[in-house]
């Protein structure tokens, strides 16, 4: 039987900055930041936004970035772990 590994991913744009490439940024919080100016730029474009599936760590942040772009957010688990599954709800303008 062969040894399970947990699945491993690659972007398709590397971060060369990051400390693991021998950079000064700490790897997980500069992946945080650029997810999040990701989908701030997203969420400025207005209109309809889709499903989004966001670090469970990050579900905070994008509630702040829906709130700013006139969103609610509802969350659940999703099925990889540390990640969750967050729905935009666009508000009524006043």
């Amino acid at each position: 039987m062969a040894d399970e590994q947990e699945p491993e991913y690659d972007l398709v744009m590397p971060f060369v900055t990051v400390a693991s490439k021998g950079g000064p940024h700490d790897d997980e919080s500069y992946v945080a930041g650029y997810a999040m100016g990701l989908l701030d730029a997203r969420l400025s474009e207005g209109g309809e936004a889709g499903p989004e599936v966001v670090r469970e760590t990050c579900v905070a942040q994008a509630d702040l970035l829906a709130l700013k772009h006139g969103y609610t957010i509802e969350s659940e688990s999703s099925e990889a772990d540390g990640w969750v599954l967050v729905t935009f709800t666009q508000l009524e303008p006043s």
